[in-house]
């Protein structure tokens, strides 16, 4: 088991590092040549999608790696499944098009929503594929799909955005990467639908995945929420600048957690059964993650406007003030996850589905109080309510396994010390220097050293742990002998 959990760990971190890596770069150099208000325009499709999407999977993904004893039935069942319901919403969306175009008053919604829904039924024919490379823990397959689909989609971006295609330059690259994907899984994947559907397996298989539907729903809504907010109350151009302070705050919980959320959960399922084994997995599970998200946050928060500036432009700094609350926002949602993926691994979407149903009318409340307050006021109100979503996640995790939010505070607490301690740090040290590029070039040196020596002189055993890690596979690092020793 703990081979399958390296192996599957290194793979999911190439291939995390390497599509996020990328992605993040070529996000960058499109954004450096699009306007605000072309990813405003994207953005005011995100709840659509992401809403598609959810139903797309309607939960049978999980359901099929969750299985203990899915077979080649199965995989037929959700095969045809997500077919219809892919075509089924492609013909929604394609009819819906000129109505969201009205709402929002962007008649160019019309073409680019018909467009971008063909991805759904792109997805829908290769999820089946992606799933059974997950059960099997095959993340080096992955991995090499994943960086290839990218790569090509995103130079395909960058040259239609640099011969002024504008949005549809986010388009066509985000359809070209899903028919690359499509094609590589086809191509690569032993396993091929049979013509068969089965009833049984799929009651099953639905009967685990329709409450992981229905509270997918329910987060999806509030997640994009937002944006049908900001995009029909402000301008396009601020939607645009919050997507983008959204997506770079998110870049790194998502990139770490995504690596040992991949491996975990299928290799954790096969463990539902033993609490004790749950409980150790799941408390390195929480705190090795955080030592490295939350010094990158507050870093990002302490030089956000250096960073923007460097990154994206001038024309993109009204995002940082953005930026910093959504930071702060992030720091809890990692916490949330690995508790609701625990329900998951123990098959308790029913639990799942209840903390959704108490969670989001306390969030919806939050967001239109806060419409009057302007969009700052929006991005707060969104931050503080990641705070109560952990608090409530946590409920169930310390029933199941008496790990509930006193104890994961105090197993977190001196990382967000040592966070807290070195972004004030990184503060003082680049106030007063006048150039972007210079307070990057001292803040981010300063911020290593500054966190590494709070850790190491307060002996923190995740630092000796990451530390020897690293140094059994790179002995020649010779300052991680100093972390260790």
């Amino acid at each position: 088991m703990k081979r399958k959990i390296a192996g599957g760990m290194k793979w999911s971190s190439i291939e995390s590092f390497g599509t996020t890596g990328m992605s993040f770069v070529i996000s960058i150099i499109i954004a450096r040549r699009l306007i605000p208000a072309d990813y405003g325009v994207m953005g005011m499709l995100t709840i659509f999608l992401a809403l598609s999407n959810t139903f797309l999977n309607s939960g049978i993904s999980s359901a099929l790696i969750q299985k203990k004893d899915v077979n080649n039935d199965d995989y037929s069942t959700a095969f045809y499944f997500n077919m219809m319901v892919g075509i089924g919403l492609y013909g929604i969306l394609y009819f819906a098009a000129p109505f969201i175009a009205e709402f929002y008053n962007q008649p160019i919604l019309t073409p680019v929503t018909r467009v971008i829904s063909t991805t759904l039924i792109i997805s829908a024919l290769s999820m089946v594929q992606g799933t059974i490379l997950s059960i099997k823990l095959d993340f080096r397959s992955k991995a090499r799909n994943s960086l290839v689909s990218v790569i090509f989609s995103g130079i395909a971006g960058i040259i239609m955005a640099y011969n002024g295609f504008g949005v549809w330059a986010l388009v066509w690259q985000g359809v070209l990467s899903g028919i690359i994907m499509m094609v590589l899984l086809w191509y690569y994947s032993s396993w091929k639908p049979s013509f068969t559907f089965k009833k049984k397996s799929f009651k099953a298989l639905f009967g685990f995945g329709s409450k992981h539907l229905v509270s997918s729903t329910i987060n999806t809504i509030y997640d994009n929420l937002s944006t049908i907010v900001i995009g029909k109350v402000y301008q396009a151009s601020d939607l645009g600048y919050y997507t983008r302070a959204n997506s770079i705050s998110t870049l790194p919980g998502s990139f770490i957690m995504n690596i040992i959320q991949k491996v975990n959960y299928p290799v954790l399922a096969k463990l539902q059964d033993d609490n004790v084994a749950l409980l150790s997995m799941y408390s390195i599970l929480l705190r090795a993650p955080l030592f490295l998200i939350f010094p990158i946050l507050f870093g990002m928060a302490a030089l956000a406007w250096p960073l923007i500036e460097v990154l994206l432009g001038e024309r993109w700094l009204p995002s940082a003030g953005m930026l910093i609350i959504a930071c702060f926002g992030c720091l809890s949602s990692p916490l949330s996850n690995v508790n609701l993926n625990l329900l998951y691994v123990k098959g308790r979407t029913d639990l799942v589905l209840k903390l959704e149903l108490m969670k989001k009318p306390i969030a919806f409340i939050m967001i239109i109080a806060a419409i009057p307050t302007g969009i700052y006021g929006m991005c707060t109100a969104m931050a503080l309510y990641n705070y109560v979503a952990f608090c409530f996640n946590c409920h169930y995790t310390g029933k199941i396994l008496n790990y509930g939010l006193k104890k994961q505070v105090m197993d977190i607490l001196p990382i967000l010390l040592y966070s807290l301690c070195m972004a004030a740090c990184v503060v003082v040290a680049t106030i007063w220097l006048p150039y972007a590029w210079l307070k990057l070039m001292v803040g981010i040196p300063v911020g290593i050293i500054i966190y590494i020596m709070l850790a190491k002189f307060n002996n923190d055993k995740t630092l000796m742990s990451l530390a020897g890690n690293v140094l059994t596979r790179f002995p020649s690092i010779r300052v991680l002998n100093y972390i260790v020793k």
